[in-house]
């Protein structure tokens, strides 16, 4: 049965799906790769690298933590919706099941929020693309080596 509160839930579930979709490409960790002179540079120098990698790890949790909220969010919208689909209707023996399916969901949806939290909080690293770790290692020792490409 559709009600108005269900067809709020699954707009808001369409919604956050199609703003991940839209992210996507920029989900994925950028590797940040310290120079290897770093003992010889003035501290000055020092002191700019270490805001770059301070900033480029900022800017993966930021962006690991959108993603992650995000896609928590979907999943707890899911098993909202779910419940809220004629579930009253639904047979005893297939009830039982559905709950627990329902309450496999909303731990998935614990698990993600929980990673987004780790990830926040600095207990736990983005995680990376090796395909665009590998692309940026191999830029990384031709600029600075001359090595690649």
């Amino acid at each position: 049965m559709q009600t108005p509160d269900l067809e709020t839930v699954e707009t808001v579930r369409v919604a956050l799906q199609e703003v991940i979709l839209a992210r996507q490409h920029g989900v994925q960790a950028v590797p940040y790769f310290a120079p290897t002179n770093i003992g010889v540079l003035s501290p000055d120098e020092k002191r700019k690298e270490l805001t770059v990698e301070e900033e480029t790890d900022y800017g993966n949790r930021v962006r690991a933590g959108i993603h992650m909220t995000l896609s928590a969010a979907v999943a707890a919208l899911e098993v909202a919706e779910t419940l809220m689909k004629n579930f009253a209707t639904i047979n005893p023996e297939d009830r039982k099941r559905e709950l627990i399916r329902c309450s496999l969901n909303a731990r998935v949806a614990r698990d993600a929020a929980a990673e987004a939290a780790a990830v926040l909080s600095g207990q736990q690293a983005p995680k990376t693309d090796a395909m665009v770790e590998i692309k940026r290692l191999k830029s990384a020792l031709f600029q600075r080596f001359g090595i690649g490409e």
